[in-house]
């Protein structure tokens, strides 16, 4: 694999770690600091993946996830145990730098909006920290994801899905098979 698909293949094995120590039940007051330290060892500035926004196909994938998204939200809404793994991938702005990075987990906050955990360290953004809570709108979505425990598929994560068109036909053969990604619909 490339350095590009190492990425890829990275970003998508910490999110999906990541997402795993998100769903489970909140750590006792004094099991917290250790989760956070044991979370940041496991997260490397390297494994972000930056969006194209000029490739037509990561413009396709954002235009699908805002399509999509108020789906995606009364999908989760619903207290499921069959659908885990729920993050949503989001534009971050420091003055005129941005990066876009996902969020698990994320509540929907009374008055609108939303407010999500960072779950990787920024690179570009340099006001943001990794575990850092932060308000985010509807139009800051990007993209979003969750999976199914019965069918191990994930779905969602168009720009995953986008950024492997650009891959050969194995490795895309190889993640998807490992991580049910499902980049059909």
């Amino acid at each position: 694999m490339n350095r590009f698909h190492s990425f890829a293949l990275a970003s998508l094995l910490l999110l999906t770690a990541q997402q795993a120590l998100a769903d489970k039940v909140p750590p006792k007051a004094d099991q917290k600091s250790d989760q956070k330290a044991a979370q940041k060892a496991a997260a490397k500035p390297d494994e972000v993946v930056e969006i194209d926004t000029e490739d037509p196909a990561m413009k396709a994938a954002v235009k699908k996830a805002q399509a999509t998204f108020d789906d995606f939200i009364k999908t989760v809404s619903v207290r499921n145990p069959n659908i885990g793994n729920i993050s949503v991938r989001v534009a971050l702005r420091d003055g005129k730098k941005l990066e876009y990075v996902w969020l698990a987990p994320f509540t929907i906050l009374d008055k609108g909006g939303y407010k999500g955990t960072i779950s990787a360290i920024p690179t570009i953004v340099k006001k943001y920290q990794f575990s850092q809570q932060v308000p985010f709108k509807r139009a800051d979505v990007v993209d979003w994801m969750y999976t199914e425990a019965d069918t191990r598929i994930m779905r969602g994560n168009f720009t995953t899905c986008a950024q492997l068109s650009h891959a050969p036909e194995s490795d895309i053969k190889e993640l998807k098979k490992r991580y049910g990604l499902d980049c059909s619909r």
